[in-house]
């Protein structure tokens, strides 16, 4: 897999994350506080930018299974990527929050702890920031994926996915009743999109058969008819659309600076912006600014802040972590020859 593609890829990240920040400032904000003046509707198609960050996930998750060569190597790779920064970002969150006030919005300092697992919401407990819910799909995605990897069965995820898919298509048509626990476990929501990731991952690196595997990209997208709605159905085959593009290096736009920059960012990007936007909205408004401007002051602090964060904690930590993974493999296979030597 070329980094140019990665990159391509990482950039559509960006897109995906400031397209969810849009429709959380002007559309979800009305919903929940009100933009009395205000248009909204135009911005609502923008949270599905969600769906393409799992689309991201399935391509990038499976790419990095295959050349996974030890269980642990996954394990720390998706630690070190996830975690440090998730937790200097809950921090900033919670401590604007406190500080500053968010009506319906704030949680206990124990709840804030608890959030620090990553996958709370199975514990029943609220977020610290509401875009988290999308962490503890991701996180059950992995695990499942993981699972396969561990029981060498990756190369049916296809399969399994489909069978999973088609009971989520009767659930959503009311021919079979499926409890919220185990729809929520088995990712019967969002598995359709993750498995077109796994699907273009497929297709991009030549492994395994293109007539199935464009047929069951056929059937992730008309899956969606059933569990989403025809609109979705149409947004989601733009996705398939623009996805195709950006990884067979035919979406140059994509590697423009402003967006590689922005997919740079993108994870912190997400993880602060929603709830520290609503303070700096809110302020606006109370202090009676034209709410444009706070919303463009807002998505200009929470850049600021995610840029921040990727350069002092995201990067560095995520290098620290996996140079000194690197260096406690190197001492163990230094361990094993010198107790050979002397074994002999």
């Amino acid at each position: 897999m070329s980094k140019h593609r990665l990159l391509e890829l990482d950039a559509l990240r960006g897109v995906a994350a400031f397209c969810v920040v849009l429709y959380h400032y002007i559309y979800r904000y009305d919903e929940i506080y009100s933009h009395p003046e205000m248009s909204v509707a135009w911005i609502q198609v923008a949270e599905f930018g969600v769906q393409l960050f799992f689309m991201i996930s399935g391509f990038v998750i499976f790419w990095t299974l295959n050349r996974t060569q030890r269980p642990l190597d996954f394990i720390v790779s998706r630690f070190s990527r996830l975690y440090p920064v998730y937790w200097a970002a809950l921090f900033v969150t919670f401590a604007v929050v406190s500080l500053f006030g968010l009506p319906g919005r704030e949680v206990a300092l124990t709840e804030a702890i608890m959030n620090v697992l990553m996958f709370h919401e199975y514990l029943l407990v609220p977020h610290v920031d509401g875009v988290y819910w999308t962490l503890t799909v991701e996180l059950t995605f992995y695990f499942w994926m993981f699972t396969l990897y561990l029981t060498s069965r990756l190369d049916s995820v296809e399969s399994y996915s489909l069978v999973i898919i088609f009971f989520s298509v009767l659930h959503s048509l009311g021919v079979l009743d499926i409890p919220a626990p185990i729809y929520k476990i088995l990712l019967m929501r969002d598995l359709p999109m993750f498995l077109a990731g796994i699907c273009f991952y497929r297709l991009m690196s030549d492994g395994g058969d293109k007539r199935r595997i464009m047929l069951t990209l056929c059937l992730t997208l008309l899956s969606s008819l059933a569990i989403y709605s025809w609109r979705e159905f149409c947004i989601f085959a733009g996705f398939y659309a623009v996805f195709f593009l950006a990884t067979s290096n035919r979406l140059p736009i994509l590697s423009v600076r402003p967006l590689v920059a922005l997919g740079a960012i993108s994870y912190s990007l997400y993880l602060v912006h929603q709830n520290i936007g609503y303070v700096i909205i809110n302020y606006t408004y109370q202090l009676g600014i034209n709410p444009i401007l706070g919303i463009i002051a807002a998505v200009l602090v929470s850049i600021a802040i995610a840029s921040v964060l990727t350069k002092y904690v995201e990067k560095p930590s995520l290098a620290r972590i996996r140079s000194a993974y690197r260096q406690s493999e190197q001492m163990q296979k230094m361990a094993r020859k010198l107790s050979f030597s002397f074994g002999r």
